[in-house]
């Protein structure tokens, strides 16, 4: 049934995105082809050249936090929070049924919500002065809020991290879990990301940096990877958790089992702190140390989750990379973006392709590229375009791709 009885399989994802709340919610958008993405309406965006955004639309942090911790943690808790307790819910794990010192917790985050933080801290301050700020208003700045909020809100011991790695931030904190487990720490890791760009400082620094775009008909055909009309990305909040456990924990409990989690390889460029190489050796890298990880031919590939996010040179590099590793197979996998249907959440990018992955293995299909319609003449590989496909995948690689050229490469496997 598995490789190794002692591997790490997903039992229950929880999942906040613009275009679904809830993992079948979720999948369901994604089958369908739907995006998220809509006019901003949380700040006044006519400063801005880009105006869209993939915002939680229906998130209401009330069903899953007391008034009390809604209004001392901020957004980025309040989403870990209730990803955390949608995931355990999905998995039908009883925390009190387990040793707390044997579940781990990883929460990761990229930009976190600081701008946030920092306005309501600093208007406080100018009127009222440092005396009145609420003696916790450090903690809830704090990368690690999410982290420890979700270890204390579910009463969990075990080891707990936070992790941001930019975009690869998802998959690191899933090989972290993974590490977890093997090494006999823990049984179960609950691990996530949780990401709120959505404030007018990351927007201006965003048109600053010039990857939004800023050219489209709608918002929903914004979000154009691996296309020639594309212009730039969309920025999006989002939240999602994962319950990793070993697998003969997970057997003899009777979870429901989504996946296994085969392996993980992640590699730097080490050249530019900011520039990605056109040639993707690294992403390449990556995605050969992950097949070899779970004992792989590059032939036996049979669907990817990529970054797509929507940047020429992320684009290029990313199709370089498959073509690299694959040789002429990479002709053959079907590849799915499915950020042109959520944007780009940063941190979360490779969890909701995890999830993508997941639900392909378990349905059979593989969600579409939307808003794909002239491929760059670069990108000539089978991206899946605008309608999803009955495909019944047996494994799936996921990938995701850092500012900088930090990368990482997942491989899963449909359990029998």
């Amino acid at each position: 049934m598995f490789s190794d009885p002692t591997h790490s399989v997903i039992t229950g994802i929880g999942v906040l995105a613009c275009n679904g709340m809830g993992r079948e919610d979720f999948w369901k958008s994604l089958e369908q082809g739907k995006s998220g993405i809509r006019l901003v309406d949380r700040f006044d965006t006519s400063e801005f050249p880009c105006k869209i955004a993939g915002q939680l639309w229906d998130f209401d942090p009330h069903q899953y936090l007391s008034k009390a911790d809604v209004k001392r943690w901020k957004r980025t808790t309040h989403q870990a929070v209730a990803a955390a307790k949608m995931a355990v819910e999905d998995a039908q794990f009883n925390v009190e049924e387990y040793d707390p010192t044997r579940v781990a917790v990883g929460i990761g985050t990229s930009i976190s919500s600081r701008d946030e933080e920092y306005d309501a801290g600093r208007d406080q301050l100018e009127r009222e002065g440092w005396e009145s700020l609420d003696k916790f208003s450090s903690s809830a700045s704090s990368a690690h809020a999410p982290t420890a909020n979700v270890s204390a809100k579910l009463g969990l011991k075990g080891p707990a991290v936070t992790i941001g790695t930019g975009c690869s931030t998802g998959l690191d904190v899933i090989a972290w879990g993974m590490a977890q487990i093997r090494e006999g720490r823990a049984d179960v890791a609950i691990v996530g990301a949780t990401e709120t760009p959505l404030t007018k400082p990351v927007f201006a620094s965003s048109s600053a940096l010039g990857i939004l775009a800023t050219e489209y008909t709608t918002p929903q055909d914004a979000m154009r990877p691996f296309d020639k009309k594309s212009n730039g990305l969309v920025l999006s909040e989002c939240a999602t958790v994962i319950v990793l456990e070993r697998a003969n924990h997970a057997i003899r409990r009777g979870a429901p089992i989504l996946a296994e989690v085969a392996s993980a390889y992640s590699a730097s460029e080490g050249s530019n702190p900011l520039i990605l190489q056109r040639s993707g050796e690294a992403i390449a890298q990556c995605v050969n140390g992950a097949l070899q990880s779970a004992g792989m031919h590059p032939t036996e590939l049979e669907c990817i989750q990529s970054h797509g996010v929507g940047l020429d040179i992320y684009d290029f590099a990313e199709t370089s990379a498959y073509k690299t590793a694959l040789g002429d197979h990479a002709y053959r996998v079907p590849i799915s973006a499915i950020k042109s249907m959520t944007g780009q959440p940063y941190s979360v990018g490779g969890l909701l392709g995890v999830t993508a992955a997941c639900m392909s293995l378990n349905t059979g299909i593989i969600p579409p590229t939307i808003n794909l319609n002239e491929p760059r003449d670069e990108c000539d590989l089978d991206f899946v375009p605008n309608h999803a496909r009955l495909n019944s995948p047996q494994n799936a690689l996921v990938t995701s791709m850092s500012f900088g050229g930090t990368h990482t490469a997942m491989m899963l496997k449909k359990v029998a």
